[in-house]
């Protein structure tokens, strides 16, 4: 994905195809107004400017004749289904992680907008910022995303009982329909949509809202397994951070540290463990694909000792990092000869 150029992923737009369809219009012609083919869409691996995808939106509501279309259908979407939520649903257990795991991964899909996760005492906020000012008002493609984020929330959390206790914000709020009635709303700009909602919400299980099989221990044993998978997961995203410890491991899931020490003792580990492990995971990585020296990645772990890294690593691996190395680079000279 370009980093200089707005670029979308052109197979999201397949549900509002869908959407067209189901309204009796061919989709065939509202592709072609802004230049692009069913074909096209139906390709995984196409990129399009943004302002195209904001184009077409706006000619799908106009198509329909219905300033809610969009958000109608963001809000009906089923979200696991969409390549940069599977992964997040998978593998987190409460709100928190999962929108974590989301924000880290879409940039895979979209350069257009960087979405943020923000905490501030009582508020979580959930959105994205544009990364350019769009030439048009982006009415649809904010109650789309609106609509998109709130089936999140209720695909993970359940039927939302306050939902008076969430506000959204977008550059238009006339392009929401009805069910959106108990929400609150505010008229933003044009630089991306947000929800705000209770931040105690972050640590609701998302199992509440997700259908599970099985018994009841296996349930609790999945929900355990997959809390430690994500939690690895974004700490191996952060361990390069500046002055990374306990404390900010914990808030990568909402927590506090003793409460991430308690859910950690259930697998025999605890935070300073998996703070060393991410970072041998790290210098494992670093020494086996990059030309980086023992020292530069020592450095880069916030070593100021390269001895004390070697220690640590050592105590990982049973081996020194040079060592190590030296294994792997045998390893693939031998796999190339």
């Amino acid at each position: 994905m370009s980093r200089s150029l707005p670029l979308v992923r052109l197979h999201l737009l397949a549900p509002l195809l869908t959407g067209l369809r189901n309204r009796g219009v061919d989709p065939e012609p509202v592709l072609e107004s802004v230049g692009l083919t069913v074909a096209a869409v139906d390709q995984d691996d196409i990129s399009v400017h943004v302002m195209v995808m904001h184009q077409f939106v706006e000619s799908c509501a106009t198509a329909v004749d219905d300033q809610t279309f969009c958000a109608e259908i963001g809000s009906h979407l089923d979200p696991s289904g969409w390549p940069m939520v599977r992964q997040a649903f998978e593998d987190a257990t409460t709100l928190g992680d999962f929108l974590n795991i989301y924000v880290a991964n879409a940039h895979k899909y979209a350069s257009s907008a960087t979405p943020y996760l923000e905490v501030r005492g009582e508020t979580a906020t959930f959105g994205e910022a544009r990364t350019f000012k769009p030439l048009i008002k982006p009415a649809q493609n904010d109650g789309f995303m609106i609509g998109l984020k709130m089936a999140i929330l209720k695909r993970a959390l359940g039927d939302l009982e306050d939902l008076e206790r969430v506000l959204l914000v977008l550059c238009d709020p006339s392009v929401l329909p009805a069910s959106f009635d108990r929400n609150q709303t505010l008229k933003g700009n044009d630089m991306g949509p947000r929800i705000q909602f209770p931040s105690e919400w972050l640590s609701r299980s998302i199992t509440e809202g997700v259908p599970e099989t099985g018994t009841i221990s296996d349930r609790r044993e999945k929900q355990h397994s997959h809390f430690l998978t994500g939690f690895r997961k974004l700490l191996r995203q952060k361990i390069l951070d500046k002055d990374m410890n306990a404390s900010k491991a914990a808030d990568l899931v909402h927590m506090a540290p003793r409460s991430l020490a308690r859910r950690l003792a259930v697998w025999d580990t605890n935070i300073s463990r998996e703070l060393a492990r991410a970072k041998v995971e790290y210098a494992k990585d670093a020494l086996e694909g990059s030309g980086l020296s023992v020292e530069e990645i020592a450095s880069n772990l916030g070593y100021t000792n390269p001895s004390n890294f070697a220690r640590a690593f050592a105590r990982e691996e049973g081996m020194s990092p040079t060592k190590f190395r030296a294994e792997r680079k045998a390893r693939q000279d031998g796999l190339h000869v």
